[in-house]
């Protein structure tokens, strides 16, 4: 595959990480205003915070597309909606994972063209995605399998 085809791919992904991008950030709002009980005030205010960072993202991938020689996309990805609190939680849960595998392929296509400065563009993106889903799973009560603490043995010597 040339340099240029690789750029295509890439233009192609972006843009498809852009209309998700555009449907979080709508899907992240409608949620935050739907969300019923006192219980979810904090949960609400948080999820407003995460609509202007998926907002922030489509300015960083508008950016990149236009960089690459492509004409970034208006189209809006699939917004769910739901009147079930947790249902709504579940569905911004599976967008941000859905989001990290792309963003995660996303910078191996950088890389493989040696495309650092785009890649760490996109790095950031991801770790602002993984800190909603870890946001998301806390909300929902989702817990990690416990580790238990190593015991050291320390010995003078």
């Amino acid at each position: 595959m040339s340099n240029q085809e690789a750029i295509e791919q890439i233009v192609y992904g972006l843009n498809l990480d852009l209309a998700w991008e555009y449907a979080a950030g709508i899907q992240y709002a409608q949620h935050a205003s739907l969300l019923k009980g006192a219980a979810y005030f904090a949960v609400a205010e948080e999820l407003q915070e995460h609509s202007q960072d998926e907002f922030g993202h489509a300015v960083v991938l508008n950016e990149l597309i236009q960089y690459l020689g492509g004409i970034p996309t208006t189209q809006v990805a699939p917004v769910y909606t739901s009147m079930d609190n947790d249902e709504m939680l579940r569905q911004d849960l599976q967008g941000e994972y859905d989001a990290i595998r792309r963003y995660l392929q996303r910078i191996r296509q950088f890389e493989a063209l040696g495309m650092y400065d785009s890649a760490q563009k996109i790095r950031n993106i991801a770790v602002t995605e993984q800190e909603h889903a870890i946001d998301l799973e806390m909300a929902l009560g989702i817990e990690k399998k416990e580790i238990p603490a190593p015991k050291f043995s320390f010995h003078d010597k």
